[in-house]
């Protein structure tokens, strides 16, 4: 069954985040914007566009125009956000990688999107400065000499906001995708505003938020699930480094600041729920009605236990680099239950398909096919693979789903990670939904393996526990609990016990890493 796409007027909407921020100076002007408390430093939303105004002449300083493509490499701080808004504003594009790319892939993915100007940390600008690179290095400090260094650019009558079509690309996302070839995701001024648009009322935001934001700035989840849906409804950010520097104070600083908002993926949500914290109070943590979990398959199991262990719901996002969130699951609707991806946002239609494109019945597995206007508006430099993916305004996913008899949407897999053993389609994401219920079992994947006899048989690869047993033990234990729940069918043939799973920038797990294995 298809989902309707509801139409969205977007006659009264702004038509870039520049625009956006100009409002918010105007008439939030005294509201803190931003807060880094590590550093002690924040910025209302008047600084803000201040900055912004001299972020743009200095980086037409640096030789950047519009059209050009700015690349960041930059830890979560203060300054990624006036960085951020002013080549949008001058009207460039904004090409951000995670921080944690080693050297040589952050210039891999360089020479491809070939930037005008690359602004990074002294961990990569030496490096980058050897391939030819302008590369302007960011020193971080407690008083920020980036924006002291700002007041040297005075404000010219160009400063105001130079973008004149909406449609023009506004952001060139790296993804960390299935594929070792870089792919560069081209999201348009529109495409962001109807995003997030739809976000901020689908997610119930307003202006009186405190998102806290402790996922990678680098990746697509932190910037569309909290910095531009605060931008947009001219709330706050509280800002971290990252997860591990808080992990220990983590509800001290939500009960400090009332976050009404956090967006994490599973192996944050995990890490959270196996911490001992000593002082949790649920009496200081109402102001955070739930928690969102994206950019990776988050199992019932662990969305259950969270809520059991913190009274706090957790929401499973789905989204893509090329769409943003698409769905919304609401833990605040009173039937709430755990396990599904919720409905669509009212900014896209959605559709499951099979394999001859048509539309499956209610309950059958199908490809998931998004269409809106929050579609990417291409490959950087891969036409073909554009035309590939979308086809009668529909992007083809290349995601499992299915829809149910109450409307609701659930993501079964990846099509490309599908096992098909003597003929018969398994689902990983089934079979490691019940492996999480074993006591022992810390993080799970499950893969498919050459089988001579079956084609394909089914290898699992699994974090464990602290435990006193001998790892055949454990390993035998893993197995029987698997072929009691599922059968000699389903069953994993073997298991392999592993330090950790492979996971790329955004936390999502890299199954191709252990298919070499």
């Amino acid at each position: 069954m298809m989902s309707n796409i509801v139409t969205v007027d977007i006659a009264d909407k702004p038509k870039n985040f520049s625009e956006v921020l100009r409002k918010n100076a105007q008439h939030r002007s005294n509201h803190i914007a931003i807060i880094e408390p590590d550093r002690n430093i924040s910025l209302t939303y008047s600084e803000l566009d201040n900055i912004v105004d001299r972020a743009v002449v200095w980086l037409e300083s640096q030789g950047v125009s519009k059209g050009s493509v700015v690349s960041v490499a930059l830890r979560n701080c203060i300054e990624y956000f006036p960085i951020y808004l002013g080549v949008i504003r001058l009207g460039a594009i904004i090409n951000p990688f995670p921080v944690t790319l080693s050297g040589h892939d952050l210039v891999r993915n360089l020479q491809y999107t070939e930037p005008i100007l690359v602004i990074c940390h002294d961990i990569h600008s030496s490096f980058v400065r050897e391939y030819d690179f302008r590369v302007f290095e960011l020193i971080i400090d407690e008083q920020s000499q980036f924006f002291e260094y700002l007041t040297d650019f005075s404000l010219n009558e160009n400063s105001n906001n130079n973008v004149l079509n909406d449609d023009f690309a506004a952001c060139l996302y790296y993804s960390s995708g299935t594929t070792d070839d870089p792919k560069g995701i081209l999201y348009s001024h529109s495409n962001m505003v109807c995003l997030i648009d739809s976000i901020v009322r689908s997610f119930h935001h307003d202006q009186s938020d405190k998102h806290l934001v402790l996922l990678p700035l680098g990746h697509t989840a932190s910037i569309n699930y909290s910095f531009l849906p605060s931008l947009y409804t001219g709330a706050t950010i509280i800002l971290y480094d990252s997860f591990l520097k808080l992990r220990n104070s983590l509800w001290e600083v939500i009960d400090k600041f009332k976050i009404s908002y956090m967006q994490v993926v599973p192996s944050v949500l995990y890490s959270i729920l196996n911490t001992p914290y000593i002082n949790f109070d649920s009496d200081k943590t109402q102001s955070l009605s739930y928690i969102g979990c994206g950019s990776a398959p988050l199992s019932i199991h662990m969305q259950s236990e969270f809520q059991k262990k913190y009274g706090i719901p957790v929401s499973n996002l789905y989204g893509l680099s090329e769409t943003g969130p698409t769905h919304f699951d609401d833990p605040i609707d009173p039937k709430w239950m755990p396990g599904s991806i919720g409905v669509p946002l009212d900014v896209n239609s959605v559709d499951f398909i099979d394999e001859n494109g048509n539309t499956v019945p209610i309950g059958e597995v199908g490809e998931i096919i998004v269409k809106g206007p929050n579609v990417f508006v291409g490959y950087f430099k891969n036409e073909n693979l554009y035309d590939d993916v979308v086809r009668n305004g529909y992007f083809h996913t290349g995601d499992l789903g299915y829809i149910d008899d109450e409307g609701l949407h659930y993501f079964v897999d990846r099509k490309k990670d599908l096992i098909i053993k003597a003929g018969v389609n398994i689902h990983p994401g089934e079979i490691e939904e019940v492996l999480y219920e074993h006591n022992l079992i810390s993080e799970v994947l499950v893969i498919g393996v050459p089988d001579e006899y079956y084609g394909e048989d089914i290898k699992c690869f699994a974090v464990m526990i602290n435990s006193n047993d001998e790892e055949d033990v454990i390993k035998e234990s893993v197995l029987n609990f698997a072929r009691d729940r599922l059968g000699l069918f389903k069953a994993p043939k073997s298991i392999q016990i592993v330090d950790a799973l492979p996971k790329g920038p955004s936390g999502k797990y890299l199954r191709r890493s252990l298919r070499e294995v």
